[in-house]
């Protein structure tokens, strides 16, 4: 039998080696989002000036491609801008009008300016702006002297999301607590306190992964720390609940962890839609 699984495990191995790789430029991808406040009249076109001449797929633009005739005045404009600290042109540029929004939604730069081409032709360039987030969002006002630019952490609203499925998450296995009979002093106590630790921990964490790392590493961590969460209420539960039958404290354990991951679920699939 053990030389069966052994021989599985080379085979496995050997496919895993000889096998093409797959194409890792999958999933989501880190984002810049700008809001313009108070827009200039007409249209206008807008970049990010890199800090690197390479970035992902982008690269800064060189004379060749600046000479070619299909380039739109602004590209020529930004390829041939001298920014005194270096920063470059990486080729992406939109135009835009109005109250608008700004995204660059594939490997935006870390470190950038946001550059403003002008009905007038001229250029104006804002302070050196650097993305910490997966999906960073900045606020720009053209009627701050220098193109002011500041960044929207959104902190608050993960706040609001993170209290509301801890307090959310407490209610609940609470009241399943209740309902199968785990209703002594103690009882109550150790489930308040289990589920505030557990729970604050656990939407801490999340939180840095969607916040770092982005939605596609949130949800690959999500069941690995709903599984954790889980063996560790039990543990706990079996210990301090030995009044009941290993086989209730169970069921209990499972089915509010089953639950309360769903409203974890939900609540960040509706925090990520607004």
């Amino acid at each position: 039998m053990k030389k069966k699984n052994l021989l599985l495990l080379l085979v496995i191995g050997f496919l895993l080696l000889t096998s093409r790789p797959l194409d890792a430029d999958v999933g989501p991808k880190p984002s810049v989002t700008i809001q313009v406040k108070n827009p200039p009249e007409g249209v206008y076109y807008m970049t990010l000036l890199s800090k690197e001449e390479s970035f992902g797929p982008w690269h800064k633009i060189e004379q060749s491609e600046i000479d070619m005739s299909d380039k739109d005045e602004a590209f020529i404009a930004f390829a041939n801008y001298q920014d005194k600290d270096g920063f470059c042109f990486l080729g992406n540029h939109v135009n835009m009008e109005g109250k608008d929004e700004f995204y660059w939604s594939y490997y935006p730069p870390d470190e950038f300016k946001v550059a403003v081409y002008l009905e007038d032709a001229s250029i104006i360039v804002s302070d050196i702006v650097k993305k910490e987030a997966f999906d960073s969002y900045f606020t720009i006002d053209f009627l701050q002297e220098g193109l002011g630019i500041k960044e929207d952490a959104r902190l608050g609203r993960q706040l609001f999301y993170f209290l509301l499925r801890v307090i959310l998450t407490i209610l609940i296995e609470y009241g399943i607590a209740y309902l199968m009979g785990y209703r002594s002093k103690k009882e109550r106590r150790v489930i308040i306190i289990a589920n505030i630790i557990t729970q604050v921990i656990l939407n801490a964490v999340l939180m840095f992964f969607d916040y770092y790392a982005g939605a596609l590493v949130w949800l690959l961590m999500f069941p690995i720390g709903e599984l954790a969460v889980f063996i560790i209420e039990l543990v706990i539960y079996m210990i301090a609940m030995k009044g009941h039958k290993k086989w209730k404290t169970f069921l209990y354990t499972l089915i509010a962890n089953i639950i309360t991951a769903a409203l974890t679920l939900f609540t960040t699939i509706i925090q990520w839609s607004n």
